[in-house]
């Protein structure tokens, strides 16, 4: 009865179509069966010829009141039950399923694959592979709906949400927006191209248009971010946690909430660090909410999802490593003390990922004005940023932590030399 749902394209479809027509076919049974009832008893006990007709008197009837209460919440249970099942594996996503990233916004839906392959309202899968699609907005409140593949999920800023279905037929199906987002909501339409494996194997692997994959980009940004300065790759403990096998780990935060580190979780950890602080770390992370874009987000938590303990586990070269080397001979203090700022030294963190040059407050103090300037320490004892004080802060920067900074920086000792020191001291006394 009233089987005008569209085509059923995805594994699941069936088993919900099963569900959602025996609600309608239950709804409309006892519809019928109660306005019927409703309807007859009002014609035959109806005034005629002017005269009221006496009906009998009921006292009532357990029985009836037991069926009318037992047999409904008996359906609803089973309704709530089945309900509930169906959604847990809807929302459980394969081992082997494939993911890729949508974003909306007014008013399109652009879609990137793991090969770095970008599309606009237009995407391909293959036939008989299970699928994850990672979904955020841009802008506004949208809302993506596949309805051959029983799929439907809001696209929110600053949130991940996510569908999971495996196509089982090949063709084309419509998707749509079904949130109103302005005045071109209706148009927001695309077009998901279910293939065969091979037709999509050729397709996600065209070189013809130069692009770079998001595991690639979220490697550059992990170097060009300073993200190594305190996330190392093979499990040993950094400033902040390793990102090997980080994602879908679970732990606690200083408040003792659990967490599950998700894609949500870990782009919250990204721009509003300091929002929850797991346990055993302190609040050294600086923010990164306005320097990334939801292409970098998505790069970066593809890349912390294949760091899972089956690829290398050494940190990707900078990209300036094939640069020509810099013959530091020819270079000033100050501005052998800028390269060491901007790229480091051996295992050395840069000193950008934690010391803005702008006097905006990052993990530790500005460099700007810093030299010669007086200060607290935490002890509540002044000091004066002299060579002697920069000196000890980067050898040992516990000894001393300056008021209103956690004690994050890592020791220098055995990194840099009284030399590189004096060069970086020089550059510092030139950011004013």
């Amino acid at each position: 009865m009233f089987r005008f749902l569209p085509e059923q394209a995805s594994e699941h479809a069936a088993e919900m179509d099963w569900i959602h027509h025996w609600v309608t076919d239950i709804s409309v049974f006892f519809t019928v069966a109660i306005v019927g009832a409703m309807l007859y008893f009002a014609v035959k006990y109806r005034k005629r010829g002017g005269v009221d007709h006496e009906t009998p008197r009921i006292e009532g009837s357990h029985f009836l009141e037991l069926v009318w209460t037992i047999v409904p919440t008996i359906i609803c249970i089973f309704v709530a039950w089945e309900g509930v099942r169906i959604f847990k594996d809807i929302r459980k996503v394969p081992a082997d399923a494939l993911t890729l990233y949508a974003t909306g916004s007014q008013w399109k839906w652009d879609f990137e694959y793991d090969t770095g392959k970008k599309t606009t309202n237009n995407f391909v899968l293959p036939v008989n592979k299970p699928v994850k699609i990672v979904i955020t907005s841009q802008d506004v409140l949208h809302s993506f709906f596949l309805p051959s593949m029983r799929v439907k999920v809001d696209a929110v800023k600053g949130l991940y949400n996510y569908v999971t279905f495996k196509p089982i037929k090949t063709g084309d199906y419509r998707l749509f927006c079904t949130e109103y987002c302005g005045k071109d909501h209706s148009a927001m339409l695309g077009t998901l191209s279910i293939v065969s494996e091979n037709e999509y194997t050729r397709w996600v692997n065209d070189k013809s248009e130069k692009q770079t994959s998001p595991i690639e980009r979220g490697k550059l940004l992990y170097v060009e971010k300073a993200c190594k300065s305190c996330h190392t790759l093979d499990g040993t403990r950094g400033l902040g946690p390793s990102w090997l096998k980080l994602y879908g780990k679970t732990g606690k935060f200083v408040d003792g909430a659990s967490y599950t580190a998700d894609e949500n979780y870990l782009r919250e950890s990204i721009l509003k660090p300091n929002v929850h602080l797991v346990e055993g770390y302190s609040p050294a992370m600086p923010s990164f909410e306005g320097q990334l874009s939801e292409s970098d987000l998505a790069g970066l938590l593809a890349y912390i999802k294949s760091i899972d303990g089956t690829g290398p586990k050494t940190a990707p070269a900078a990209t300036t490593a094939q640069q020509p080397a810099v013959d530091l001979t020819k270079l000033s203090p100050a501005e052998r003390g800028k390269l060491i700022y901007e790229k480091g030294k051996g295992a050395g963190a840069p000193c950008l990922a934690c010391h803005s040059l702008d006097g905006s407050k990052l993990v530790g103090p500005t460099y700007k004005g810093l030299y010669g300037k007086e200060g607290k320490w935490a002890d509540g004892q002044t000091y004066t940023a002299t060579d002697d004080y920069i000196k000890e802060s980067i050898l040992n920067p516990a000894a001393h932590v300056a008021e209103g900074f956690a004690p994050a920086m890592p020791p220098y000792q055995g990194i840099l030399n009284d030399d590189d020191i004096k060069d970086v001291i020089e550059f510092i006394k030139t950011v004013k």
